[in-house]
């Protein structure tokens, strides 16, 4: 399922353009750079349900994935 992550930058950081990602590790490794890098309102949305995510609620659901495997 493919992903978006879109940001906002801080005061005086450039515009970081959106990616769209191939799966949720994918898009959270991508919102942890721009993170590093000073962008803030982080979101990533899943393209197939439409759902949006900030990065915490995206990772807690990829954990929560991961331990009912």
């Amino acid at each position: 399922m493919p992903f978006i992550v879109n940001s906002a930058p801080g005061a005086g950081l450039r515009f970081e353009p959106s990616a769209l990602l191939s799966d949720a590790k994918a898009a959270l490794n991508y919102a942890e750079g721009l993170s590093r890098r000073g962008m803030r309102k982080i979101m990533i949305r899943n393209t197939e349900t439409g759902e949006v995510f900030d990065e915490r609620a995206l990772r807690e659901q990829v954990q929560s994935a991961a331990k009912q495997k």
